[in-house]
């Protein structure tokens, strides 16, 4: 991390401050060191200067007294000169401080301090008498020698003294000058310290100045984002916020404010007993795993009702300074989506009918092959029975109950395909569905193409819709054929799968060179029990460009018109209701091979039919049928009449209450349509008589009705839903269902 100009100029004129210091502090001891040292010095040489003064005045005595004696030989000079050598005798005693002192200051003093010694030696050869003394023939020049020694040693103390006193003053000058420049140099440091903070306190203000225009553009930022912001701080404190954010979450005036925890939004945003913020301890840990952190983002209702997108992120100081507690924290957002959930809910009823208009050449092409089947068939089995052949006849209607239950399973696949609704399952043997299929595949597929279907009987059940699985295996088997225009081969195979672990289905062993795969799902196939239906085929095969839009909903191949471009769509449909997926595997000039994995029936789904009962005076039953279509009242009375009741019949709600009146007693049995031409719907109707005949049974009829929809919100309570169209045997089980029978087998 850069360090910041303050803290340079900080350092600097500590640096200055300290300089100061040593200098001055040095200055001092060198100072006092050196005027210990001359003041020690001095006082030596003060003792030695004071015996050489003693000496000198001595030997100037015995020298005057001498020359005094030479001249008038008096008594009293003789006296004076006699206690003149003794006072240099007694001087004698201190001579060996003298001469280690004279040495400690100078070493050259040796010599004349040794002619020193050697002359007071002389001296004290001498007699103490004066009379021997003043006879000496080496008296007057050993006093000579003694005055020359002193001489010499006086003048040499003299001279030291004095280049001491120089040398202090020199090394004063010197230090004086050094002590001068470190005191300027401090100085400078300091002033520069002083500038460096000037300009850093100015760049301060300046950066500040800039700070609170910024914060004012961000604000104004803030205001203008059509989402709410809120930041916080590592304590869970709001810092920030912009206007929009209590407008979204439903807030009230005052509620947002500086410094409000995290906790205390929370308790006030609460939907249904439970509150739509994460708990803190779950932010704390992600600001504690610090960038790694992903953003939290989520859907729910607000307080006003409002469709809501909340999303929390982790921020931190850009120089990484994780430790500093106002530099990071976390963000979080509130968007308004109800517009954009609406407008998307829109496109899709939009995308809905382009679709329906899209479908309407294809089914046609389908329902007329479909009428096709039944009409042809029908006609045969006329002709059949009119020569007595009733064998072939059987085959022919045969054949058209199977198209007419096509035609069902088609409508069937497109209102769920349509409204994604799960059709009705139930337990189906494939070993059943093969030799209902192959003899079919047969007249569909053509006489040049081979069908090859394999044994199923060891196969695991499957919980499907049985219609929807043969509308899936013609839809490929379909698709094969029109990959083999010149004929070719078509196989169709089942066998049981376990994975003892998950599995990706691309990753299985290539056959026959089919290398290019796609698969309806990218997650690997969970572990189980598994079956495996593989239709493959010998055609042209198909390309990368073919395989990576063959799941699209209306993608063809073939010409307009020629088809819907359901087919696939369907398969894979049927397929992920049933809870398996497909994978596709070709290649050009290599056929194709559609693998569709459906998991094995689980036992809960197998359980023993239930045992009909004969109901209790079928023939007193009575039944009212009310629908608008002749044909479906005639059949729907036929069968009723069949199973027993007494069956009166109306077109709508007022010729109902009219068949009612002219009847004069009740009914058992209400069978209605939902949709009846009037004021009164097939609902109304089954209230109002409800209300009248409490025990009564209701069936409601109607092609909007699926397996798996809702249950609509204007139905009676008690009311069965038959969804069309509908088979003999279904429409009895709901039937007794209604009455409280047991259901038939």
């Amino acid at each position: 991390m850069a360090r910041h100009p303050a803290k340079r100029a900080h350092m600097l004129a500590l640096l200055g401050a300290a300089l100061l210091i040593v200098t001055f502090g040095t200055l001092a001891m060198q100072l006092g060191n050196e005027m210990a040292r001359h003041g020690q010095l001095d006082s030596q040489s003060a003792g030695s200067d004071q015996y050489l003064r003693n000496l000198n005045r001595q030997v100037s005595d015995a020298r005057i007294c001498h020359f005094a004696w030479l001249a008038e030989h008096s008594p009293t000079d003789a006296a004076c000169f006699a206690d003149a050598v003794g006072k240099l005798l007694a001087a004698r005693v201190d001579f060996p401080d003298f001469a280690a002192t004279q040495r400690r200051l100078d070493p050259e003093h040796d010599r004349s301090v040794e002619q020193l010694r050697q002359a007071l030696g002389r001296v004290a050869a001498w007699k103490p008498d004066a009379a021997h003394a003043l006879g000496a023939p080496d008296a007057d020049a050993t006093l000579v020698s003694l005055d020359g020694a002193l001489s010499q040693l006086s003048h040499a103390d003299t001279m030291e003294r004095a280049g001491r006193l120089a040398d202090m003053l020199r090394n004063t000058s010197w230090q004086k000058r050094l002590d001068a420049l470190g005191i300027v140099i401090g100085v400078l440091i300091m002033i520069t310290a002083g500038w460096i903070l000037d300009r850093t306190s100015l760049a301060a203000a300046r950066a500040e100045a800039s700070s609170r225009n910024l914060a004012a553009q961000m604000r104004a930022v803030l205001d203008s984002l059509t989402i709410g912001v809120a930041v916080f701080g590592t304590d869970g404190q709001l810092r920030h916020w912009n206007d929009r954010l209590g407008a979204i979450l439903g807030l009230e005036e005052g509620v947002l404010r500086p410094g409000l925890r995290y906790d205390d939004l929370s308790s006030a945003l609460i939907v249904g007993g439970a509150p739509l913020l994460e708990p803190f301890a779950h932010v704390e840990r992600a600001l504690r795993r610090g960038e790694l952190a992903p953003p939290v983002m989520v859907e729910c209702k607000g307080v006003n009702g409002a469709d809501l997108e909340l999303c929390r992120t982790v921020f931190f100081a850009p120089d990484g300074a994780l430790g500093s507690e106002d530099r990071r924290g976390f963000v979080l957002t509130a968007n308004d989506i109800t517009l954009r959930l609406r407008s998307e809910r829109a496109l899709g009823e939009a995308q809905k009918l382009r679709a329906v208009g899209q479908l309407t050449a294809g089914i046609a092409h389908d329902f007329k092959n479909l009428l096709t089947v039944i009409l042809g068939n029908l006609e045969l089995a006329g002709e059949a029975g009119e020569v007595g052949d009733g064998e072939r006849g059987r085959r022919c209607l045969d054949s058209a109950v199977h198209a007419a239950r096509r035609s069902e399973a088609l409508t069937g696949q497109l209102l769920s395909f349509m409204r994604r609704d799960k059709p009705a399952s139930d337990m189906v043997a494939l070993a059943d569905i093969f030799l209902h299929v192959s003899g079919l595949l047969a007249r569909v597929i053509g006489p040049r193409i081979i069908v090859d279907c394999g044994e199923a009987t060891t196969v695991w059940p499957v919980h499907v819709n049985a219609a929807q699985l043969e509308s899936a295996l013609l839809n490929l088997a379909i698709n094969a054929r029109d990959a083999m225009p010149k004929g070719g081969t078509l196989a169709i195979r089942a066998a049981n799968v376990t994975f003892p672990a998950g599995v990706d289905l691309l990753s299985l062993p290539v056959e026959e060179e089919r290398g290019l795969r796609v698969s309806s799902e990218k997650t690997p196939l969970p572990a189980g029990s598994w079956i495996r239906i593989d239709v493959a085929d010998s055609g042209c095969g198909m390309g990368p460009e073919i395989l990576h839009q063959l799941f699209e909903p209306f993608f063809t191949t073939k010409e307009d018109g020629a088809g819907t471009g359901l087919g696939m769509a369907m398969v894979v449909s049927f397929a992920h209701q049933s809870g398996g997926r497909v994978v596709v595997s070709s290649a050009p000039q290599r056929g194709a091979q559609v693998t569709v994995w459906l998991p094995r029936a689980k036992a809960e789904f197998i359980s023993a039919p239930v045992l009909a009962t004969p109901s209790s005076e079928p023939k007193s039953r009575r039944a009212l049928v009310v629908e608008d279509d002749p044909a479906i009242r005639d059949i729907v009375a036929t069968i009723l009449g069949l199973a027993g009741y007494r069956v009166r019949e109306a077109a709508d709600g007022e010729s109902a209450f009219d068949a009612l009146a002219d009847a004069g007693d009740g009914i058992d049995l209400l069978v209605t349509d939902v949709q009846l031409p009037g004021p009164l719907d097939g609902f109304s109707l089954a209230r109002v008589l409800k209300e009248r005949y409490p025990e009564l049974g209701v069936v409601c009829m109607s092609g909007d009705f699926t397996a798996d929809a809702p249950r609509p919100a204007a139905a009676p309570p008690d009311a069965r839903l038959l969804p069309k169209p509908f088979r003999r045997d279904g429409f009895l089980k709901v039937v007794a269902s209604a009455m409280g029978d047991a259901i038939p087998v």
